[in-house]
This record gives C-alpha cells, sequence and structure tokens, in this order.
C-alpha cells in the first residue's frame, strides 16, 4: 500500500493506492472522502466522486463528509429520551434539523492515524463530541475507521460510537458519486439497485411521515436506469428527483444493498452494509454557480448520486424500533462497504 500524507490548506490529507488500481483520498476535515479513483473497462483511471473545486467551499459543504451526530432531519429539532429534550440547530427550513446541525462532525477535525497489516490498511479518525454541542446530550467519542484492501478495490468505513449517556447518534459518509468517471456522464444514465421493498413517505420538508411499500417509480429491487421514471410526478413533488429513505430487506455485509454501474465506464460499485436505511439522492438541488472537482465543469441537475447508509435518525420519534438511540450498554457500530469492479 502506497500511503502519503501532506498538509492541503490547512488540512491533512491522507492518500492511499492499492496493488488494484484503487486511490482513495483521505481528510482530517470531517473524517472525509475528497477522492475516489479506479480503473475502467479500459485500464485507464477515472475519479468516481464529485465535490467542490474551491477548497474554502469543501470546508463548508457536505461533500464526502462524515455526517452526525444524527444523518437527515429530524423534525422540529428536538427529541426526548428518558424524559431528557434536546433543542437542536434549525438548519431545514427554519423548523427542523438536518445532519446534525451547523456544528455537525462534517465541520470538525478528526485526529487521524494509520495502521497499515497485511490485508489492508487503516486509517483510523477520532473526534469527542462534548456534551451540549449542536445541543445533543452526552459526550459522545466518535472513531471513523477506513479499511483500504491491498489487492481488491474495495474499502469499508466503520462508525463506532461510545457516549456517558443515551443519546442519538446516526452516522454515515456523504460522498458524491458518479461512477461514469469524471463527471462524464448525467447518472440518469447509470444503472441502480437498492435492494428495499419498503421506503419513507415524505411531507414538504422532507420529514419522513411513514414507512411504504416502493411503487413503480420507486422501486429499484430490479436493476434500471435512474433516468427511467426520475420525471414522474411523484419523484418529482417535494424532492425534484430522488431524495428518499429505503428501508433494506436484508442489511447484512453478506448482502448487497445496493449497486451504482455505468455502461460507458463499465465501472461498478457495490455496497453492503449493516445500517438498516439507504438514503438516495441524485443531486436534485445542484449548486449550479460551483465548480466541480475534478473537472472544473459547473454542478448541474443529477451530475452525481449518494447513496447514504445510516440508521433511521428520527425514528425516535414515530418508529422507535428503526431509531438511533445508543447508550453506554449498547454503543454505537455500523459498518459499510465499498467495492468496485468493471464489467465488460
Amino acid at each position: 500500500m502506497q500511503i502519503v500524507s501532506k498538509e492541503n490548506n490547512g488540512c491533512s490529507e491522507i492518500v492511499l493506492q492499492n496493488q488494484a488500481g484503487l486511490r482513495l483520498a483521505l481528510c482530517d476535515l470531517g473524517a472525509s472522502i475528497r477522492e475516489i479513483s479506479v480503473p475502467d473497462k479500459d485500464g485507464k483511471q477515472r475519479v468516481v466522486t464529485m465535490r467542490p473545486a474551491d477548497e474554502r467551499l469543501f470546508r463548508e459543504c457536505y461533500y464526502g463528509k462524515t455526517i452526525g451526530r444524527t444523518a437527515g432531519r429530524i423534525a422540529g429539532a428536538t427529541f426526548t429520551i428518558n424524559g431528557k429534550t434536546a433543542q437542536l440547530d434549525k438548519n431545514n427550513k427554519g423548523a427542523d434539523n438536518l445532519h446534525g446541525g451547523f456544528s455537525g462532525l462534517h465541520a470538525q477535525v478528526f485526529s487521524v492515524r494509520t495502521a497499515p497489516a497485511d490485508a489492508y490498511t487503516d486509517v483510523i479518525f477520532f473526534y469527542r463530541s462534548p456534551d451540549g454541542e449542536g445541543g445533543y446530550f452526552g459526550n459522545a467519542d466518535i472513531t471513523v475507521t477506513y479499511r483500504v484492501w491491498e489487492k481488491e478495490n474495495k474499502f469499508s468505513i466503520v462508525y463506532d460510537g461510545v457516549v456517558d449517556e443515551p443519546t442519538l447518534l446516526n452516522l454515515t459518509n456523504h460522498v458524491y458519486l458518479n461512477v461514469g468517471g469524471d463527471l462524464s456522464e448525467s447518472v440518469t444514465e447509470h444503472t441502480l439497485t437498492i435492494a428495499a421493498s419498503r421506503m419513507a413517505k415524505l411531507n414538504e420538508r422532507l420529514i419522513v411521515e411513514d414507512i411504504v411499500p416502493v411503487t413503480d417509480a420507486t422501486d429499484f429491487r430490479t436493476a434500471r436506469k435512474i433516468g427511467e421514471k426520475i420525471y414522474e410526478p411523484q419523484v418529482q413533488q417535494y424532492t425534484h428527483g430522488y431524495d428518499h429513505v429505503y428501508f433494506l430487506d436484508a442489511p447484512d455485509l453478506t448482502k448487497d444493498a445496493c449497486s451504482l454501474r455505468s455502461d460507458t465506464s463499465g465501472i461498478q460499485l457495490t455496497m453492503r452494509t449493516t445500517s438498516p436505511c439507504v438514503v438516495f439522492y441524485s443531486n436534485s438541488m445542484p449548486k449550479t454557480e460551483l465548480a466541480m472537482s475534478p473537472t472544473g465543469q459547473k454542478d448541474q441537475l443529477y451530475l452525481a448520486a449518494c447513496l447514504e447508509c445510516e440508521r433511521f435518525s428520527d425514528g425516535i420519534r414515530r418508529f422507535p424500533q428503526t431509531c438511533a438511540v445508543t447508550t453506554p450498554q449498547a454503543p454505537y457500530h455500523e459498518e459499510t462497504q465499498f467495492v468496485f469492479t468493471v464489467c465488460p
């Protein structure tokens, strides 16, 4: 494994290159993914992620960052556990909490160390989120471990959280993906699968109101192009594309949770996870004024996709069986694997 560490505009960056061709660039700000590149079907190295080209804007945005303390939206920006109520930042339409608020994990600098082994290398990020940060109660020790395999184009993200009182934790990564490579095509041309027969019904603030069966427009259990149904009224209402929570039928590291494939590049990403949900976002609210890395082209509708494996952060309110309560007796632990292969 080749490992290069460097400073980049005040942030520590670690770049790993394995023998199979995977190149993964990580950053201590938000324990984030800056860039992923893999070989395409012709053996050409292709960048399969998107982020703002401006480093200042990368610092401020969610692209590639670890999201927490709670990924997703919490209605009313408040929750109660054992009679104790948290008042969170209202950074979603002035009413709800989104992605842990203004001081979420995406904005925090983690400590970092590497731990090489024979078959893989771990990059271990750590941050202590203090009691009261963002309105969340309890101290939370957050560890995010990237495990990069040496001889296959595979890495995993392992999330661990230790708390000193019951509180909410729900961690994910917000990497933007385009497996066509180098932003060469719209993700409407990508083929997607999601192994989920149920999904969330959303209101106008994208708050989950119910868990319902997938419909013809939202069912990806059989592989199909993202663009095939994206302009259906159900998909366009409120979200202007896909921005939906899917409840996986069998979350397990031995089963595929979702996959994304480009026929042009031949690159396929398969994801497996222990988390019960995956949020599929189709870049439905692009920041069209921003130039995007790696090409410098302006952001546009459906230029990338996010597949965020996570728990259901607002489950404590209406669906407690899927909620993200973490206690001293039951620490947080989830893992998501990213496996890149090439299809002819």
